[in-house]
């Protein structure tokens, strides 16, 4: 499967298909590339920090 190609033409169906979240998604799980997310998005990939929530204990 060529997971960019497929990506990017959902992409370009509009925001209510994949958001720029939902493409990010992809490189999280190595289906596409940093760059690949650029080129579908024009935005660079920058990977999310976890968030801790401290709940105490």
């Amino acid at each position: 499967m060529d997971w960019f190609a497929n990506v990017k033409t959902i992409y370009g169906w509009g925001r209510q298909y994949y958001t720029n979240a939902d493409v990010a998604r992809f490189v999280e799980l190595n289906r596409i590339t940093e760059e690949q997310y650029k080129q579908i998005t024009g935005l660079t990939y920058s990977a999310k920090e976890p968030v801790v929530i401290d709940l105490g204990s």
